[in-house]
């Protein structure tokens, strides 16, 4: 169930909420309506690092994080970030270290197609 589906009937229970109860819960749901479902300028930013990790790995070798950072030119913790959310996205693929305390690697899945780039993206 979504939170429009919720408040849409929460707001109709007229037994269980006051006037003033209600309407808050029908400014809560106004405010989904006015939500862009455009990208924040961070989302577009980090579509075009992404796409330049994806190419930096697309010679198949394994890098680490530290690695991939260096060599794009951002931070490590950014670049973690955004790997862990290509390895959710399928487009890049996770080797744990050989023992525990080894950071893990990353590679880039064969065939794993770009992240789309609107117009309104960054480009650098």
């Amino acid at each position: 169930m979504t939170k429009r589906e919720v408040l849409t009937k929460a707001i109709t229970l007229v037994d269980v909420f006051t006037e003033e109860e209600r309407e808050t819960l029908q400014k809560m749901l106004d405010g989904l309506d006015r939500k862009s479902s455009k990208p924040t300028k961070a989302q577009r930013e980090n579509l075009v690092i992404k796409n330049e990790i994806l190419a930096y790995l697309a010679d198949g070798r394994k890098r680490t994080a530290s690695q991939i950072a260096e060599g794009v030119g951002y931070s490590v913790p950014k670049v973690s970030s955004l790997l862990r959310a290509c390895v959710l996205d399928g487009k890049v693929e996770k080797i744990a270290g050989a023992k525990s305390k080894d950071a893990p690697s990353y590679v880039a899945i064969e065939g794993a197609e770009p992240y789309a780039v609107t117009e309104d993206t960054p480009q650098e």
